[in-house]
């Protein structure tokens, strides 16, 4: 008897525990497809699948804010700026991650923030991420080109020369060096 009224009180947890297990498996799915879309540049898809993954409720924490960061890469490469600083914004100001996200983060919403014109928060994000140790050449030509549009000439062919000795081959930061008037190696 004992062991009937256990397998009973098992079967109703099932059957009470599905529809949450279903929508789990929904939800992941979601983000799952999002990631997909994202990395194979279908930014319509992966905004559609990463919201909904978001908007589920499934998730919490570290998992929302990095979704919010793939989704706030999807809006920038659609070119819906604000919408993408916002979702950027969210997931930095969680607290949930660790630097490594946060400078993603914090470099993306620079991006967004340079081709919104807004050199000033553009500058700040680019510092405070490579200042997290997100440091590559594409960020110091990026952060130059921001400085460059910001009047801030100096600063920027310093951030262009560290870009070249790190990406000596790449020749849109040798053509930027050139454009300049300065001698490249």
């Amino acid at each position: 008897m004992r062991g009937v009224k256990f397998l009973a009180l098992l079967i109703v947890c099932l059957f009470a525990a599905m529809p949450a297990m279903a929508a789990n498996t929904d939800a992941r799915l979601e983000m799952n497809e999002g990631s997909m879309a994202l990395r194979q540049g279908n930014y319509n898809a992966a905004v559609e699948h990463l919201s909904a993954a978001i908007e589920s409720g499934q998730f919490g924490g570290e998992a929302v804010a990095a979704m919010l960061i793939s989704r706030g890469q999807a809006l920038y490469h659609l070119e819906q700026y604000q919408p993408a600083a916002d979702d950027l914004t969210a997931a930095i100001e969680s607290g949930v991650i660790n630097d490594t996200l946060t400078g993603i983060a914090l470099a993306t919403r620079a991006s967004v923030y340079r081709k919104m014109g807004e050199w000033s928060h553009a500058v700040a994000d680019f510092d405070a991420a490579i200042g997290l140790g997100t440091v590559n050449a594409k960020m110091y030509f990026h952060r130059g080109l921001t400085l460059e549009a910001d009047g801030q000439r100096a600063r920027a062919i310093a951030d262009y020369r560290r870009a070249h000795d790190m990406a000596p081959d790449n020749d849109a930061i040798r053509e930027k060096l050139l454009e300049l008037g300065e001698a490249v190696d």
